[in-house]
Parts: structure tokens; C-alpha cells; sequence
């Protein structure tokens, strides 16, 4: 099966950097007028000069799919944005174990923000977990970065005052970002919309301009970020399960993590469950109260 899409040069180099970041081997030796060749799980893609992304193979759908991604999220516009620009996201929200995490990323300059679209870095909705762990490292060195991972004690101790999650993010983005944005002297912080973000991170005028926008990981900064911050929920997770001595915890909140929890709660007492689960959640409530 054959598939042809048209992409910009950029959007190229950005779907060359994801294939190789998820396992797939450029070709040295090119057709007549390619730009790169990729052999990648079963298919084959090849990108030329003149914008055609051409893609063969019985299993190339999700290569398909990824191409499509990056031509639906349009290229930033520069908005007279100014560098240094910081980017936001968090990881494990939406997660009964591990921990909640909030990264940010600082791009000091055009260079530095064409080597972290060269690393592959985009939305980690779209990647695999080994694709984030690669990435990630790649990332390092590159630009300044900081992370804040809330361990599930941590975070079920700070709840415990605020009783909102979105006013615990908010606390946490207020921390990371400022004292970020302070260490790299950043002109321009970005994240991604959601509630009443913008309005509530700070209280007093900042010397930087403030962006909030749907589908914000197209900027390079945030999608850095969102790289950063789902490695270090994955590692957190790892760690949780560690030190609660199980062999591995289950990531979501789908019906197999909410049975997955009970049982964790049936053998080791409802005490783990504050130690590896965010007892917010509307199912570890319930599995609190229905079983002691």
C-alpha cells in the first residue's frame, strides 16, 4: 500500500526526527531527488525535496498517522515571541498511581529550539514510551529545563489543603515557571489552555509575556516539556511500584488500573493506597470506603 502526503520542509525534518527517535534507520544511499529515506517496522518512507512524503508497506499506518498529526497541528507562528521562550505541560493527571509531574523547558535562541525539533520532541500523546525515554535523552543538554514530580504522598499531603487539582497545578506551574523563567531571564512563557490557568498563576505583573493556547505542544518549548515531564512520570511510576514492592503499576485510570487497585488494597491494606495512588480520585475513594 502506498500513501503520499505533502509536507513542508520543517514538517519533514520533524517526522524525520520522530521515526528515528522511535526506531527507524535512514538510508544512506537516496533516490534522485530525496531528502531522507527511513526504513521503519515494515514500511518504508521516503521525503523529497519537492514536499512528497512518499510511504510503502503493509504496516505503515501509524507512520501514516504520525505524518498527519504533524500536518494538523500548524507550524507556531512567531507572534513577535521573544527569546528566551519557556515552555510548560505536566504528566500523570489523569493517572490513579505514580505521581503528578510538571515540567518546563527554556529555548534561549533559534538554534536551541531547532535542536529540540531535531531531538524529536512533540506532543507525548503521540509517542510511545520508549519513544518519550529516547527523546528525553536526547534533550538533555539542550536548552535549561526543570521538573517538579509530586510523589503520590506528596501529592495526596498538598491535596489535602487545596482540595482541587487544578489549583494544586496551578501552584506547582506558578513555582517551576517563575523561578525558571528568573534563572533563564525568559521574555515569553507558553502553555496549554485549560480552565482558569492563565488568571491564576500570578498575582503580580510579570517582566515576561504570558501565552495560553489550545494544542500548544506545536511550539517546540512546550513540546520539550511534554516529553520531560511524561520520562519523569514514567520513571516515578516505576519507582512508586518499587517501593511498594509490586512488580509493575498500571498507567490510566481504566477499569484494569481501578481493579489492579483493589486487589493492591485487598492484600497490602488500605494504607498503600495513599502511599502509591492519588486518593482524590473519585475510584480510590470508593475502593477506601467499600472495602474498609
Amino acid at each position: 500500500m502506498n500513501t503520499v502526503k505533502t509536507m513542508t520542509h520543517e514538517q519533514q525534518e520533524r517526522l524525520r526526527s520522530a521515526l528515528t527517535a522511535g526506531g527507524g534507520i535512514e538510508d544512506s544511499e537516496l533516490p534522485a531527488g530525496a531528502y531522507f529515506l527511513i526504513r521503519s517496522e515494515g514500511s518504508v518512507i521516503s521525503a523529497y525535496r519537492s514536499g512528497k512524503v512518499l510511504f510503502q508497506g503493509q504496516d505503515c499506518d501509524r507512520q501514516v498517522q504520525l505524518a498527519e498529526e504533524i500536518l494538523a497541528h500548524a507550524e507556531p507562528a512567531n507572534k513577535g515571541l521573544e527569546f528566551p521562550i519557556i515552555g510548560g505541560d505536566e504528566s500523570g493527571k489523569g493517572d490513579l498511581f505514580g505521581p503528578l509531574v510538571v515540567a518546563a523547558f527554556a529555548a534561549r535562541g533559534e538554534s536551541e529550539r531547532r535542536e529540540v525539533v531535531h531531538a524529536g520532541a512533540r506532543d507525548c500523546k503521540l509517542m510511545t514510551d520508549a519513544e518519550v525515554r529516547s527523546v528525553a535523552t536526547r534533550l538533555d543538554g539542550i536548552g535549561v529545563s526543570s521538573i517538579r514530580v509530586l510523589m503520590p504522598q506528596e501529592y495526596n499531603s498538598r491535596y489535602a489543603r487545596v482540595h482541587n487539582v487544578n489549583v494544586l497545578l496551578n501552584e506547582v506551574y506558578a513555582e517551576l515557571l517563575l523561578e525558571l523563567a528568573t534563572a533563564s531571564k525568559a521574555h515569553t512563557v507558553i502553555l496549554d489552555k485549560y480552565g482558569g490557568r492563565a488568571m491564576a498563576l500570578w498575582k503580580s505583573p510579570q517582566s515576561f509575556r504570558f501565552v495560553v493556547e489550545t494544542h500548544a505542544e506545536r511550539y517546540p518549548e512546550v513540546a520539550a516539556a511534554s516529553v520531560l515531564a511524561r520520562a519523569a512520570f514514567l520513571d516515578g511510576l516505576e519507582r512508586t511500584a518499587r517501593d511498594s514492592g509490586v512488580v509493575r503499576l498500571p498507567k490510566g485510570a481504566s477499569m484494569e488500573a481501578q481493579a489492579f487497585m483493589r486487589r493492591l488494597a485487598s492484600v497490602k491494606g488500605k494504607d498503600v493506597l495513599r502511599s502509591v495512588a492519588k486518593v482524590n480520585f473519585a475510584p480510590v475513594k470508593a475502593c477506601l470506603e467499600s472495602l474498609f
